[in-house]
């Protein structure tokens, strides 16, 4: 099984996964990178750095940069927990990419370049905003589903297939970036400096005059010129060749990870530049696979009862439906929960929802509580829902919640009902 995944071979998956788990690193990291990043600074940086667009500079472009800044950082913390990404994602990445361009006017540098990837990417993911099934957006969604629908899909499940196509058409984008990236190489060295390699050494030299900086390993490059030659020649093949077993549909897994080792080589001799590739590119990574090796699975199972009048509760149980691919939670409404779960003393399904693991029963907050224990990726949310404040806050919002149904959260539920 390929550690990388060739989605313009198969842009489905059997889990939503993925995609859910891609939105938020490469939200998360943009975020990151747009908050630390002091806008400020550049409206200090020498006009004339790059005089080949100083045309384009813009006083009151830049004096906007440091409150942009912030919008765009808004935008992102909704797109992450995905919520309306159509609009948040969209928007976070238009922005973006015009603060970049503005950027551009007075540097453009590898880092700049590889965060317009970033924003292209995140504007895929609001392009194809509906197949994203792990989502605030999803959840929204399922308000368009009847009652019965959601009880039939928490106790039966689903063979759907999800689409992933701001995978497929992001990889194509790479695959033909790098190409091009192969191509410049062959333009500006010409072919015989292009075998030799002596590009390369040339770049390591001229970036440690004009920084100041002497790397070991790019002196090291520098001296031999057969580790040039086999990192110059190397990677311009692996650029090359990305595109052509991407459209093929082969496994593109040796030439993400050439392209990580390059982009680590980078690093280590030139300096931190495309250093926003590795991370575009490990979202191709197979974290579906990953993610149902660490996940209870059925010999770890437990039992859920919950109330099947209550809109509400269906709705909140069905991303850990979605999440649930080892099927290690068996979800049953009040009125087919076998006896041996409700028959006992202590547990009252009209009062609350029900969780039992390993013969034990836990009620309201707690059912939530072990629901999320279930999910190993939410151990920090388990951890957190012991502290004394938030089982307090905790309690009163389920309770509430549980008084109220019948009033608010509860629709017409007919068992003769087909689904």
């Amino acid at each position: 099984m390929s550690a990388f995944i060739n989605y313009f071979a198969d842009d489905s998956r059997s889990s939503p996964i993925n995609l859910a788990a891609a939105r938020v690193v490469l939200g998360a990291y943009v975020l990151w990178r747009v908050v630390f990043l002091d806008w400020g600074f550049y409206q200090e940086w020498p006009r004339d750095f790059n005089p080949g667009i100083n045309f384009l500079y813009n006083d009151l472009l830049f004096s906007l940069l440091p409150y942009q800044q912030w919008l765009v950082a808004g935008l992102l913390a909704l797109f992450i927990v995905g919520y309306k990404i159509k609009w948040t994602g969209g928007l976070a990445s238009l922005l973006l990419m015009q603060m970049l361009s503005v950027k551009s006017t007075i540097y453009m540098s590898g880092t700049v370049e590889s965060m317009f990837v970033c924003a292209y990417f995140i504007l895929l993911f609001a392009f194809f905003h509906d197949d994203d099934a792990l989502s605030a957006d999803a959840v929204i969604r399922t308000k368009e589903k009847s009652i019965d629908q959601l009880n039939w899909f928490l106790k039966e499940g689903s063979n759907q297939t999800y689409r992933m196509r701001p995978f497929k058409w992001g990889l194509v984008i790479l695959g033909l970036m790098y190409l091009g990236a192969a191509w410049g190489k062959l333009l500006n060295g010409g072919f015989e400096i292009y075998l030799s390699g002596a590009d390369l050494q040339r770049d390591i030299v001229y970036n440690q005059v004009a920084t100041g900086m002497y790397r070991p390993i790019g002196d090291f490059v520098v001296q031999h010129e057969i580790l040039a030659w086999l990192g110059f020649v190397g990677t311009a093949l692996v650029q090359s060749l990305f595109i052509v077993a991407i459209v093929l549909g082969v496994t593109v897994t040796p030439f993400i990870l050439g392209l990580i080792g390059f982009h680590v080589g980078v690093i280590l001799t030139l300096g931190i530049y495309f250093v926003d590739m590795i991370v575009v590119l490990s979202l191709y990574a197979a974290w579906d696979v990953g993610y149902r090796k660490i996940a209870a699975d059925q010999m770890n199972a437990v039992q859920l009862v919950y109330d099947e009048r209550c809109y509400f509760c269906a709705r909140a149980l069905y991303l850990f439906k979605h999440l649930d691919i080892n099927d290690s939670v068996q979800f049953y409404t009040q009125s087919d929960a076998p006896s041996e779960l409700v028959d006992r003393d202590g547990v009252d399904l009209e009062k609350e929802m029900y969780l039992f693991r390993d013969g034990e029963a836990y009620g309201g907050y707690d059912a939530f509580r072990h629901l999320f224990k279930q999910f190993r990726i939410f151990f920090p949310i388990t951890l957190l829902m012991v502290l004394p404040p938030v089982r307090m806050v905790g309690e009163r919002i389920y309770e509430y919640i549980a008084d109220n149904r019948d009033r608010h959260f509860v629709c017409s539920y007919n068992p003769d009902d087909t689904s």
